[in-house]
């Protein structure tokens, strides 16, 4: 049950080519942002309330890549996601699901691990994530 509704879903428009270690990637386009959580500009989602969420990667190889990336909660660690293709004329696809409970204010996001790596754009990699379980018990307050 929840009283705050939020989903959002992003994707990436454009091919990251050289991307620095532990960069965020900032899916760019919104086609979907219910409650104004996520932030293409800088590729994070910020929870507006404390509860239970979904999130959702999918991410399409840049040929001839390996990659590792992290989806982060507030900058700690929270899992691996790996792309591997190791001839240049091929293309391999990963994602991951994870539920993760948020207190409000926490921020998730998806950083590359590897330094000077590549991942496929024009809408083929997403970012997505939707509130399932809200909780009442959490302070309303972010801070002291």
């Amino acid at each position: 049950m929840t009283e705050t509704p939020v989903a959002f879903f992003a994707t990436l428009t454009s091919h990251i080519v050289h991307a620095g270690q532990n960069q965020i990637i900032a899916f760019d386009r919104v086609v979907t942002n219910v409650g104004n959580t996520y932030n293409p500009h800088v590729g994070a989602f910020t929870a507006p309330a404390s509860g239970i969420y979904v999130f959702s990667v999918s991410l399409l190889s840049y040929p001839g890549h390996t990659t590792h990336y992290q989806l982060m909660k507030n900058n700690d660690f929270i899992s691996i996601i790996y792309l591997q293709t190791p001839s240049a004329g091929q293309y391999e696809s990963t994602s991951q699901t994870v539920v993760l409970q948020l207190t409000k204010g926490d921020d998730v996001t998806l950083r590359n691990i590897d330094g000077d790596e590549s991942l496929h754009g024009v809408n083929y990699s997403t970012f997505a994530g939707f509130l399932v379980w809200e909780d009442f018990n959490q302070p309303a307050f972010v801070g002291k």
